[in-house]
């Protein structure tokens, strides 16, 4: 799993990339596809992973991957900002979509809470209930407390989760954890982290799924990415991989997926779905963003100068669009959201070798969290 956000902060003391601590993690250049390895048939993403494009996940799809879980939520407040944006890129895809949550409670009240936050997350982009919904436990005040009240607290969320018509619920953990300070069951058989030197085999065989890496490189993608092999099809059921077979076309919703996966060279009948259909097991999506979306000609125009977190600022505009941190895709433009007030947390110099010119973008969040991008600081006022 990735970095932990609360209230969207950086929760200092927690993981900068997978799991660093109770595992056999070892440091090694990244991985890339090997027939020696694990299965790489699952891959988890958060809002650090908000750069990745349509392309991406088409990629992800034809180099074995059958499924992606999406960070939601985490603790009572916080929502995943690309959550729309990377179900609609996994959807188009074909991949099948779950859901995690990073947990902090330490009660009962807490979990249930918290529970909430997950639900209105995942209602917020769906309205199926045929999806995996996931407790991360790794955060490290879990580790101070007792498997016994962390079996009673996470039976509460989970509780919480069936009462909302989520049956289908797992469990993240480490190796180091299980047992020892959380349990599975029936009702969790477990996505286990492990990570080790040299990974091979199949570990944890009677949990659902085993996460054996954290800086997996698939081909074309310049980015590490978290793997799992998963040991059965339950998170295969779920989000578009049940839409494959819905052919109830709507010409709107398919021609602004179309223009949305652009840079795509295969397709997906999902991109026929229609957006307002309630079919179960249907992933809603978000219309595609106008015009084209992805230029690598664009993206390999500019050089990264510096990048670096900065604080909250507050900005409107009408002018210009939101991109990723390499200018590539384009997420909208910035008139369709006219009445947006736009949060920076990061900023970054380019420079732009087809112009010689550099340039300085702020990374903007929404306040309500539907949005964000790179935005040309001259458009922010």
């Amino acid at each position: 799993m990735r970095k932990s956000f609360k209230r969207g902060a950086v929760i200092l003391g927690l993981f900068a990339g997978g799991i660093l601590f109770g595992t056999n993690a070892t440091a090694h250049a990244a991985l890339t596809p090997s027939s020696s390895q694990p299965g790489a048939n699952m891959v988890d993403v958060s809002s650090w992973q908000g750069n990745l494009t349509a392309a991406d996940y088409q990629t992800l799809a034809q180099n074995g991957v059958k499924a992606v879980t999406i960070k939601a939520s985490e603790g009572t407040g916080y929502t995943n900002p690309y959550l729309s944006q990377q179900i609609q890129y996994a959807q188009q895809a074909g991949l099948s979509i779950n859901f995690y949550h990073f947990v902090h409670f330490t009660t009962t009240d807490q979990a249930a809470s918290e529970a909430q936050n997950f639900i209105n997350a995942v209602q917020s982009v769906t309205s199926s209930k045929d999806v995996v919904m996931v407790a991360d436990f790794e955060s490290s005040e879990l580790g101070g407390i007792s498997k016994t009240t962390n079996d009673t607290n996470l039976a509460a969320f989970d509780s919480a989760l069936n009462q909302a018509g989520y049956n289908k619920t797992d469990l993240y953990t480490m190796a180091s954890w299980l047992e020892v300070k959380i349990d599975t069951n029936a009702s969790n058989q477990g996505w286990i982290a492990d990570y080790p030197g040299t990974p091979t085999g199949n570990k944890y065989p009677s949990a659902n799924a085993w996460q054996w890496a954290s800086d997996y490189r698939f081909p074309n993608i310049n980015q590490n990415l978290d793997v799992s092999q998963l040991n059965n099809s339950f998170y295969l059921s779920s989000g578009s991989a049940a839409n494959s077979t819905n052919t109830n076309a709507n010409s709107s919703s398919a021609s602004s997926a179309s223009s949305a996966s652009s840079a795509s060279s295969s397709s997906s009948t999902n991109t026929s779905n229609s957006s307002s259909s309630k079919n179960d097991g249907e992933i809603v999506k978000v219309p595609g963003p106008s015009g084209k979306q992805y230029s690598a000609a664009r993206s390999a125009s500019v050089k990264l100068v510096w990048r670096s977190n900065m604080g909250a600022h507050y900005y409107q505009t009408t002018k210009g669009a939101r991109y990723s941190k390499h200018l590539g895709t384009r997420y909208g433009y910035n008139s369709e959201l006219p009445n947006v007030t736009w949060v920076t947390d990061a900023h970054e110099k380019l420079y732009k070798k087809n112009t010689g010119h550099y340039a300085i973008y702020y990374h903007v969040k929404s306040t309500t969290g539907n949005h964000g991008g790179w935005i040309w600081r001259g458009y922010l006022n």
